[in-house]
């Protein structure tokens, strides 16, 4: 009896490893292997041609530390993500008036998720022409509003750069952030809101004391998602500045990608990297940490 017992767990295990297998195999092909030839990448003096030979061990780490253009980049790139948690209020704003209900609501909601829809190469292309100095709406509306003097090249002044590319960035992500707390907002249970029509709450309070808590693990992951996206983020940028004018706009993504393609720096460009990697975990880390604790203290 026992023998055929263990004959079926072997044959489910089997079966169960016949099937992962692919993904495992893939992983590692595309995700293990070349983290590994990055890490190695990064101890060495390398211009993309050629073996590598020149080691020079934690080098390239201390050059890109040391390096003005990269503190710059990651201020930049944490900069963006502190002013992209924007699109997560905004975002509720039109999910709450879509849950409330508006006349044309299907209307009003393609209108509203349109842009989460189009390439972020299109999104880029399309706000570098609304940026534009010349042909732009923006500064053809701020002469015909007699404002001319405020108009500028929005993408080609440092001060204005980021802000220019923060607009574009919540302007593209704030319709994902509506879907999504829509979709919860939905599934609230009505007896929530009946109770508290029942016992006299006013709308501020349904909204503060009922909503918003029930919305609150929604918030979180939103906002998560909202850093890994800033973390990640390099098309938008590269489309609409290229990290200009003179480094003002530039992120880790693309600091790394001039680094190691335009300056044929492979060294140093995966070393950067590797940092951002870094980060990346440092940040999941904390944030399981914090949901474990939370999590304890709710049980």
């Amino acid at each position: 009896m026992k023998s055929s017992q263990t004959l079926k767990e072997r044959k489910e295990m089997m079966t169960a490893l016949a099937l992962i297998a692919p993904t495992i195999i893939v992983m590692v092909i595309f995700l293990y292997i070349p983290f590994v030839n990055a890490l190695q990448t990064s101890f060495y003096k390398y211009n993309g041609l050629g073996a590598l030979e020149h080691f020079v061990g934690l080098k390239n780490y201390a050059k890109v530390l040391a390096d003005p253009k990269f503190v710059r980049s990651l201020w930049n790139t944490f900069y963006l993500i502190m002013v992209s948690f924007l699109a997560i209020p905004i975002g509720f704003v039109f999910a709450y008036i879509l849950y409330v209900g508006v006349p044309g609501k299907k209307i009003f909601n393609a209108g509203l998720f349109i842009p989460y829809l189009i390439s972020m190469v299109v999104v880029g292309c399309i706000w570098r022409i609304i940026y534009d100095p010349t042909i732009g709406p923006v500064d053809q509306f701020l002469k015909m509003a007699g404002l001319g003097k405020y108009a500028k090249a929005w993408l080609s002044r440092p001060e204005t750069a980021l802000w220019a590319i923060a607009v574009t960035w919540i302007w593209r992500s704030q319709p994902f952030n509506m879907l999504i707390m829509y979709a919860n907002i939905t599934k609230m249970p009505e007896d929530f809101l009946e109770a508290a029509q029942i016992d006299g709450a006013n709308f501020r309070q349904k909204l503060f004391y009922i909503i918003i808590p029930y919305l609150k693990p929604t918030f979180a992951v939103l906002a998560m998602l909202t850093v890994t996206n800033g973390l990640r983020l390099f098309d938008l940028i590269w489309v609409m500045t290229q990290g200009g004018p003179g480094g003002a706009s530039d992120v880790m993504t693309s600091y790394i990608y001039t680094k190691a393609f335009t300056n044929r720096d492979f060294g140093a460009g995966t070393a950067a990297s590797v940092i951002l990697m870094l980060i990346m975990v440092a940040i999941m880390a904390v944030k399981t940490i914090v949901q474990k604790k939370r999590a304890g203290r709710a049980s």
